[in-house]
């Protein structure tokens, strides 16, 4: 027996945290029905012992919270785990973590630009203002045995200290809730240091901070970008020595004229640096400063340029052969003052001509300086598949690569099948996911790159079955709880900006409301998502860090709805449990509700049954969370609410054999959430085919609705229809979109039309890869039969047009596995879990180990 996967905060050997540390490991053993049976953790700083938990009798593994002595601020910790097995096996492993700067030792100073800035034209390429460079000289005495870098800016920087970057993150200090959670990054930059003179530059562009697109909801907002930055260094004689931004710090502009997340980047490489002056030293505080909660983005894969093809018009266009999110890097060789245009897109015409379908231009423009260079932007990123290149007099394939952007997770798993399109469809949800999940979850790299809240509450599952979401949901729903507004109601995005309040205020007045209202499917994201990490891990821990988020926002769905009359044929005291007023996106690109009435109108269509159906989903399973964590007044109350709007419900919209709604969505959800009175279930389930027999045998679900659909359908007993759904490859369908040579997810159903020609919809959107989950559930056959999969049920639905099907899963515990035929099925199950197999008409019960049937 041996540990593997040691985690701190489920991080590898995190550098500068500021949270209680979390631990976590996995068992490997090459005997069966392997349980740990105790534990015991050792945390030492140096030669210090800080805790010691002592033996414990338990075989919980992940999530076990420190408990020694308060932390140090920037000290470095190693923890020790020993654990003993049911054979009697032992084995011990280590790791460690660092703290951050806490704010009590914060000493430096905000230095801000005293570089005029022009106001940017407007949302078009190369009209926002120069990046600016800050710099900071300082000399060292002697030999430094240990220095750490803390920093952060109001804009997105890239760090090097004499010239060299000392990592390779990426747009840093990322997005956030500036006003409450401003990142800050730890560097270890002593390799970097030299006897003597030394220079530490921050090169700021706008990032998500200053760009219009992006800008933050703020009541300090700066119109300048600005740096802090504390470098702490100990000599090799003990001595120690403070560098940090202050009024030393001067600024200047570089190469790079213009930045915008959106737009792209401006690189003159003839363009001289301006004279350095003097920055501005502005007390901006450090009350909003947290230590970065995730692995920063970095680029994650490389990929070659695949073909390059000239245009009816003459464009010359270059295929990457997949959609991703990033850059591209490129090498070139041109006289001087030559412009070359780089511009980033998803999809071609048919006839193989640019087309951009999105808000954002996605162009870089490198201006030579006639010296041979390899180009890659620094402040901006795109989601594309193809390059436009203007300038360049001759293009070679082999100067060209896609660099992909992410913030690094580990991979959750694998899956292969007999069907090469159930393979692409696969594929095409890890893109997906890969490409939106920079910082935080996005619903494109595109013309938006905003964290619907919408999107990822109901991908969240999807999310899971491909890598390791904790660590990165986790620190995003802390920006959900900074965002949410004092009534608890939580935006429609988060990080919620003011193109988006903009947008929220001006819906909720179309619908009778003021103010920002929340959004049904969307706002719950608050309780959803909680729930949905406590399902994949196990841990209650983020239910009780969430607790209070979750309360608020399911008091804001009960005041809202004893408070605002949805209408007056609802008599009064029904009408006080359902939330059924305000704006909402309803289920939102409904393919029929799309083609027919456009997406706005669809709003009103499906809204009146969303509505109360997801506020009766918070609400119940708020009182879930409330019984887990003994929180028996909560659970009464909220029991007892959600089971009033459940009552509500059934009598305003369940009083006969069919709901006044002609929408599979409404039928589909009301399964789902279990709100389908028992005698209403047979006709109800028959209405539910009936739509989809009239509907050709297509589905017609949108958003909300979609990730329930397959489930529904095997439940009310028609696994055939969810299997035939799966396989259809007529529009809409997912095998539509793989046989329109899709490398992503859509966002719209019909985002390329059977011609070929795309629309204005995204082509990388993971809402409806919702379907990887019942794919790994269903067809695959891992489940998880307790939260965490502590027990796993493997059930693999082999009525299917495959021969073999193989799926891993990485778990708390460890992977599981499976792989089956037509004739015989393997499954991997970690240590420390049992499962249920049921195969070939039998069940097995089952320790870990591996097993053959």
């Amino acid at each position: 027996m041996e540990l593997a996967r040691l985690r701190t905060l489920n991080r590898i050997e995190p550098l500068g945290i500021d949270q209680t540390p979390e631990f976590s490991w996995m068992l490997r053993s090459s005997a069966r029905d392997t349980v740990q049976s105790s534990y015991r953790i050792v945390v030492t700083a140096g030669p210090l012992t800080v805790w010691d938990s002592g033996r414990v009798d338990s075989d919980a593994q992940s999530f076990i919270a420190y408990a020694g002595e308060p932390l140090r601020s920037r000290t470095e910790y190693r923890w020790t785990v020993t654990v003993t097995d049911n054979h009697g096996h032992t084995a011990s492993a280590s790791a460690g973590f660092e703290t951050a700067l806490f704010a009590d030792d914060w000493r430096a100073q905000w230095a801000e630009s005293t570089i005029p800035r022009p106001a940017a034209e407007g949302w078009g390429h190369g009209t926002q203002p120069p990046a600016v460079e800050f710099l900071r000289d300082f000399r060292l005495d002697g030999a430094v045995r240990r220095a750490r870098l803390y920093a952060t800016a109001l804009g997105a920087y890239r760090l090097t200290v004499n010239g060299v970057r000392p990592d390779d993150r990426e747009l840093a200090p990322e997005f956030s809730v500036y006003r409450s959670r401003l990142y800050v990054q730890t560097y270890d930059v002593t390799a970097f240091l030299r006897v003597g003179g030394n220079e530490l530059s921050m090169y700021v562009g706008d990032g998500w901070y200053h760009c219009p697109v992006t800008r933050p909801l703020s009541h300090a907002q700066r119109e300048t970008p600005a740096v802090l930055f504390q470098l702490e260094l100990e000599y090799a004689d003990g001595t120690t020595q403070i560098v940090s931004s202050d009024d030393a710090v001067t600024c200047r502009t570089g190469p790079v004229q213009s930045s915008d997340l959106y737009w792209g980047e401006r690189y003159d490489a003839t363009a001289i640096p301006s004279v350095a002056q003097r920055a501005r030293v502005v007390n901006l505080g450090y009350d909003n400063l947290v230590a970065q909660p995730l692995e920063p983005i970095r680029a994650v894969a490389v990929l070659p340029a695949v073909s390059l093809h000239i245009a009816p018009s003459g464009d010359r266009i270059i295929d990457f052969g997949q959609i991703v999110a990033g850059r591209v890097r490129v090498r070139i060789d041109a006289p001087h003052g030559t412009e070359v245009a780089l511009e980033h897109f998803e999809a071609t015409t048919p006839d193989g001509e640019y087309f951009n379908g999105t808000l954002a231009g996605q162009k870089d423009v490198y201006v030579s300086d006639g010296k041979p260079q390899i180009y890659e932007p620094i402040f901006t990123f795109h989601g594309f598949r193809y390059l436009r290149v203007t300038g360049l007099e001759a293009i070679d394939l082999a100067d060209f690569e896609a660099v992909v952007l992410s913030t690094p997770k580990d991979s959750a798993g694998s899956f292969e099948s007999s069907d090469a399109r159930l393979n692409r469809l696969h594929e095409n949800v890890v893109w997906s996911q890969r490409n939106n999940t920079m910082s935080i979850p996005t619903d494109c790299p595109t013309r938006e790159k905003a964290g619907f809240t919408g999107d990822i509450q109901m991908y969240a599952p999807a999310a899971y079955a491909n890598e390791d979401m904790t660590s990165f949901l986790e620190a995003w729903l802390r920006n959900l709880e900074a965002d949410q507004l004092p009534d608890g109601v939580v935006p429609m995005t988060v990080p919620f900006t003011t193109l988006y309040e903009s947008l929220s205020l001006r819906m909720s007045a179309q619908f009778g409301t003021t103010g920002v209202t929340g959004i049904a499917g969307w706002s719950d994201a608050a309780v959803i998502v909680p729930w949905e990490i406590y399902r994949a891990t196990g841990s209650t821990a983020v239910l009780e860090r969430s607790y209070a988020s979750m309360k608020a926002w399911c008091d804001s769905v009960i005041d809202t709805a004893r408070h605002m009359r949805g209408s007056d044929d609802i008599p009064e005291e029904l009408d006080r449990h359902l939330w059924n007023t305000g704006f909402h996106f309803g289920e939102w690109l409904i393919p029929s509700q799309h083609q027919k009435e456009g997406d706005w109108d669809n709003t009103r269509s499906s809204a009146f049954y969303v509505a109360p159906f997801f506020g009766y989903r918070s609400l119940s399973l708020f009182a879930q969370v409330a019984r887990l964590l003994d929180r028996d007044a909560d659970h009464h109350r909220y029991l007892e609410e959600a089971e009033a709007t459940k009552a509500a419900i059934q009598r305003v919209f369940m009083s006969a054999d069919e709901l006044p709604t002609p929408l599979m969505g409404g039928y589909v959800l009301a399964f789902a959430f279990g709100l389908v009175p028992d005698e209403r279930r047979m006709a109800y389930g028959a209405k539910l085919v009936s739509i989809l027999d009239d509907n050709d045998g297509l589905l017609d679900t949108g958003f909300v609705a979609t990730p329930y659909l397959l489930d529904v359908l095997v439940e009310i007993g028609r696994p055939d229809l969810a299997v035939g759904l799966v396989w259809e490859d007529r529009m809409p369908s997912w095998l539509y979109q793989v046989d329109q040579g899709a490398t992503a997810i859509w966002e719209n159903w019909d985002a390329i039309a059977p011609d070929g020609m795309p629309t204005t919809s995204s082509l990388d959107h993971y809402a409806f890869g919702a379907v990887d989950d019942w794919i790994t559930r269903e067809i695959a056959g891992i489940q998880a039969a307790a939260p965490g999969y502590k027990r796993i049920v493997i059930a693999p639905r082999t009525d299917v047009p495959l021969t073999f099907c193989a799926r891993t899963l990485l778990t708390p515990y460890g992977e599981v596995g499976i792989h089956w035929t037509t004739e015989s099925l393997d499954v991997t199950i970690p240590a420390n879990t049992t499962a249920v197999v049921h195969w070939g008409g039998d069940v097995h019960a089952v320790g870990s180990g591996s097993y053959h049937f």
